[in-house]
């Protein structure tokens, strides 16, 4: 957990939380024995808290269209809780290592 919370880009948009990337990076270290206890709590009873299933999308114009009445004159920015893009990647990556480690895809 503690490597995932140092990858954090610090000048993204905040999520729902409002915990900045920063401030974790600055603390992780303090709270990741925390984190993880809750982590293995939820993996443990099969829960997902329901602050993690919130996400606000927000709908930018981008920069220099002729027609902003066409579609793809504008992309969507999903807004997510940062603890929850925390445990999402810790458990990405444990399942792409558990893959790896018992070879679970196919070889071409």
């Amino acid at each position: 957990m503690a490597r995932t919370i140092s990858r954090l880009l610090n000048n993204i948009a905040l999520g729902l939380d409002r915990i900045l990337n920063k401030a974790l990076k600055t603390y992780g270290l303090l709270i990741v024995p925390w984190l993880a206890d809750i982590a293995r709590a939820c993996f443990k009873i099969g829960y997902y808290p329901r602050l993690g299933r919130s996400i606000t999308t927000v709908v930018l114009r981008k920069e220099g269209k002729a027609d902003y009445l066409i579609l793809g004159s504008y992309r969507p920015i999903a807004l997510e809780n940062t603890l929850s893009k925390i445990l999402e990647k810790v458990i990405a990556d444990y399942i792409a290592d558990t893959v790896e480690e018992y070879a679970l895809l196919l070889q071409s």
